[in-house]
């Protein structure tokens, strides 16, 4: 379910302001819609339980290298 507190615009206008990124108007339908999203996938992933045996794993060594 997404969080309707998010209002996607207003955080694409106010973070693109903030680091002085040029905003093109027509752009912003699909801005908009990628925060969207992110942040239905960022609820999915922030939903599922964890227990103490759920551990962060200590090292993430890409293609199992050393």
């Amino acid at each position: 379910m997404p969080d309707e507190t998010f209002d996607a615009e207003a955080y694409a206008k106010q973070a693109a302001a903030l680091i002085g990124l040029p905003l093109d108007p027509a752009h912003l339908p699909g801005v908009t819609r990628n925060l969207t999203l992110a942040a239905q996938m960022a609820a999915t992933v922030f939903s599922l339980p964890l227990t103490p045996a759920d551990e962060q794993a200590p090292v993430f060594n890409p293609g199992g290298r050393g």
